[in-house]
């Protein structure tokens, strides 16, 4: 009877604003699933094109052939770059309700996925849940020796919520013993406020130890524990409606175990040059939001919401790695359980506020794919789950690898001389360069409209534009593989910290000249890679410029000349955005403004000292992200089609 009680006091809050938003969202969902269908058929068209075009060059010299065999090996070399760039492998896990068995459930291109999840999207409603009668709550906050101030911030707003506090209880969880004095100082003012920590000794298992520790502490206390338990990181400022707009999803069915909000941040600087809100929007917005339209969404470790009897029943957090989120999702499913995503922003994070630690945090990322992969097959796990490993880890490894070879071999390729596509004649030139503007418009489009779903009005190829990150990934791959070998040679591996940390930080404030920021980064950060990536770049450039300037031939020899090497314009655009990406940490040292202290994104009441993100640091899930390279290069691709149509 409470149950249905409860269900009453939910209500649909629905606007007609709120509605065209993800009316809009949708169709750009069922839209993207349509030029999915398109991608995959223009682009295996055209990788078969030029497989083809080297399979006619073996059997009667192309004229754009040299007389020895590196001009196949290059060909070879853009073939295999084409397909890395378009065929991006993603292994997505199966769990089977009610079994102990978890499988590979698909294993195919990104494309197919918008095909899949896209004809069926739909949002799920927007809930508030009004009155006293609530469930009671346990809300965690984690802390392993973040600055204190992010903390406390964390804990007024969480303090603050608008719920019944007899309903409601804040704990801190302190892994390092460092806060109680000023929590305890809070506890003057917040009566529902609690602190716990673990001894030194206990401390294991990382933060689903802490959040197990947190379980079992309220269950020592005389009232016992919440009904739910919701979970902040400790950057993560709720809004004041945080649970009642979450908790309504867990009381209408009784079959969801967890429900998990975007994920938003409030200190994003303006420019945005190091991608990291197109980044995490194209996660949250799109890839996570998809995988919900499918009933296959993952709840994000920063913060949630938890049916209390659903965590007991599989025995608390996963303990297997240091993905304790995903697998703790992959366990609540596996009893049954429904987690789902909403699509609400209702509380606002930290990005790392520097360049160092938004490389940590990449590092970070790689190091739980592959932990989440191997905990699949930990202790107490079916013996059949090994495949999962095989397959995941060795698709995860493969794709890391083979980007980082394209990151170097795009401009060795430009250097080299050889033409990058083998063609016979003027026809075939033609008939290849429109179908690669084809493919070139339709990848394009499909990118539009995934980037028009999470509010950016021009899309920013995700893989070309990402091209930077891959040397970060490469380190924590080979730990993950070779970790004897890895701690002989690079020693230890470094703590991932947070954003909140400051030991994240370089000095990239103010009072930090561009030429200190540039030291910073190139002797702290890990960019060799793009240095020897950059002389390349300009080596090739150079090369290819000067080879042009030697040919005594016609206007139209040289003009096959250019579009069939370095000038043809899908590799144009690869070994362009190699060069773009080569040159992003430098130029973010030198040129970008310094980012501004996080208490200029806060608005702070100055008699509770509460604090919330400002209108202006939360609408930044708005701002425009521009790619004017991609349109560029659609500008130079179709001058060139027009030209050769034209002759």
């Amino acid at each position: 009877m409470a149950d249905e009680k409860r269900t009453r006091i939910v209500e649909l809050l629905s606007t007609d604003s709120i509605n065209k938003s993800r009316a809009d969202k949708v169709r750009c969902f069922q839209l993207q699933a349509w030029t999915a269908v398109l991608c995959l058929v223009t682009r295996t068209a055209l990788l078969c094109a030029y497989a083809m075009c080297i399979v006619r060059a073996k059997k009667k010299q192309a004229p754009t052939l040299d007389d020895n065999d590196a001009s196949y090996l290059v060909a070879y070399a853009f073939l295999f770059m084409e397909t890395m760039f378009s065929c991006k492998l993603r292994v997505f896990i199966n769990v089977r309700p009610r079994t102990d068995r978890v499988q590979v459930h698909r294993l195919y291109p990104q494309h197919i996925q918008s095909i899949q999840h896209g004809a069926k999207a739909r949002f799920r409603p927007r809930l508030q849940i009004k009155g006293d009668q609530v469930p009671t709550i346990d809300v965690f906050i984690f802390y392993c020796g973040e600055e204190v101030d992010v903390l406390l911030d964390t804990v007024r707003a969480a303090c603050s919520l608008d719920y019944p506090l007899d309903r409601l209880r804040i704990v801190v969880l302190d892994d390092s013993n460092a806060v109680q004095a000023q929590v305890d100082a809070l506890r003057t003012h917040y009566t529902n406020l609690l602190y716990s920590a673990r001894e030194r000794k206990d401390r294991a298992w990382h933060k689903a130890g802490n959040i197990n520790h947190g379980l079992s502490f309220m269950n020592s206390l005389p009232r016992g524990p919440g009904e739910f338990v919701a979970g902040l990181d400790v950057d993560m400022i709720a809004d004041k409606d945080w649970l009642r707009r979450l908790v309504p999803h867990l009381i209408r069915d009784a079959k969801v175990g967890l429900v998990s909000p975007n994920q938003r941040f409030y200190n994003v600087p303006r420019g945005d040059y190091l991608g990291q809100l197109l980044q995490y929007d194209q996660l949250q917005d799109i890839r996570q939001i998809r995988r919900d339209f499918g009933n296959e969404g993952w709840g994000a470790g920063s913060r949630w919401v938890v049916r209390r009897t659903a965590l007991d029943a599989i025995g608390g957090f996963s303990t297997d790695g240091i993905a304790e989120d995903f697998l703790t999702c992959v366990d609540l499913r596996d009893a049954g359980w429904d987690v789902i995503l909403v699509d609400e922003n209702v509380q606002w994070g930290l990005i790392p506020d520097s360049f160092n630690g938004h490389t940590k945090l990449y590092a970070k990322w790689m190091a739980v794919v592959f932990s989440f992969y191997r905990s699949l097959v930990s202790s107490g796990r079916p013996r059949h789950q090994k495949v999962v490993k095989i397959v995941a880890e060795s698709s995860v490894l493969a794709y890391v690898v083979a980007m980082s070879v394209c990151y170097f071999i795009l401009p060795l390729m430009s250097l080299s001389g050889h033409p990058f596509v083998l063609v016979q004649d003027q026809k075939s030139i033609k008939i290849l360069i429109s179908l690669a503007f084809v493919d070139f418009a339709a990848q394009s489009m499909h990118g539009f409209l995934e980037s028009a779903a999470a509010s950016f009005i021009i899309y920013s190829w995700h893989e070309p534009s990402h091209l930077w990150h891959t040397p970060l990934f490469i380190l924590p791959a080979l730990r993950r593989w070779f970790p004897g070998l890895t701690q002989v040679f690079l020693g230890k591996e470094a703590a991932h910290l947070t954003g909140g940390n400051p030991s994240s930080r370089s000095t990239e404030d103010s009072s930090t000249s561009p030429w200190e920021r540039l030291k910073i980064i190139v002797f702290q950060c890990q960019v060799t890679p793009h240095i020897i990536v950059l002389i390349l770049c300009f080596a090739g450039m150079t090369n290819f410029s000067l080879t042009i300037l030697r040919r005594r031939e016609n206007e139209q020899n040289l003009l096959d000349f250019i579009v069939t090497h370095a000038g043809w314009p899908p590799a144009f655009f690869l070994w362009t955005s190699t060069l773009k990406n080569a040159c992003k940490p430098f130029y973010y040292a030198l040129f970008v403004s310094p980012r501004l202290p996080r208490e200029a994104h806060l608005l702070r009441d100055e008699k509770t000292g509460v604090a919330s993100p400002t209108p202006e640091s939360k609408d930044q899930i708005r701002r425009r992200v521009s790619e004017w390279h991609l349109c560029a290069i659609l500008v130079y691709f179709s001058c060139i089609v027009a030209v050769y149509w034209q002759l």
